[in-house]
């Protein structure tokens, strides 16, 4: 008996039915060859830190941050997470939606970060995507628990699971700023949550 085939979409098709994904790979991706170009001048106009937001008023910092990465194995990790949630999301939100859960998820692990750094009187600087990868997975968790524990190959036990080793090797891992994976997991929560019952309340059905 042969191998059984599925059909394959073309690279086109998915940039269309994915190009919220494809645009925030591509801005991820370009500012890190200007990064490895330009030397830390990308880095320091647009990482994260406290002078910078508030000494500096440069709150821009807040959502540039998101799209910078300090190495190629750091820029790979996240865009293969936002490759392989940004598939299954934005075709379940919508375009604009799942636009705004990623802006903001990353916005609030942002502002947990700046909040950890003010409160620990820890000083550094903070540039990934990573926050709004853990929005998103928030956002994941939400719609599995939503859906009697189970989303297509998800379940409860599995997202968790998940969840936990990704904290625990943000923890072991030295110079990663583990505020704002915390942050960007809750927003994510409470950003789908909001969407959920908005759409709910719209149509009267499920999200």
């Amino acid at each position: 008996m042969g191998e059984e085939q599925y059909p394959q979409e073309n690279p086109a098709d998915m940039a269309k039915k994915y190009y919220i994904t494809a645009l925030l790979f591509l801005v991820n991706v370009v500012l890190f060859i200007l990064y490895t170009f330009c030397g830390e001048i990308v880095y320091n106009v647009g990482s994260l830190n406290l002078e910078g937001v508030f000494s500096k008023h440069q709150y821009y910092r807040i959502v540039t941050c998101v799209f910078l990465h300090g190495g190629l194995e750091h820029l790979v990790y996240n865009m293969i997470m936002l490759v392989a949630l940004g598939e299954m999301l934005e075709r379940l939100a919508g375009h604009m939606r799942f636009a705004i859960l990623y802006i903001l998820s990353g916005m609030g692990a942002s502002m947990f970060s700046l909040l950890f750094m003010a409160f620990s009187d820890k000083v550094y600087s903070s540039v990934g995507a990573s926050g709004a990868i853990f929005g998103l997975i928030g956002a994941l968790f939400v719609i599995v628990v939503l859906n009697n524990g189970r989303f297509g190959y998800i379940s409860l036990r599995r997202i968790i699971l998940s969840i936990a080793l990704q904290l625990y090797a943000g923890i072991k891992t030295p110079f990663v700023d583990n505020a704002a994976h915390v942050g960007g997991l809750l927003c994510g929560v409470l950003v789908m949550l909001i969407m959920i019952k908005g759409v709910n309340r719209k149509r009267g059905d499920n999200f």
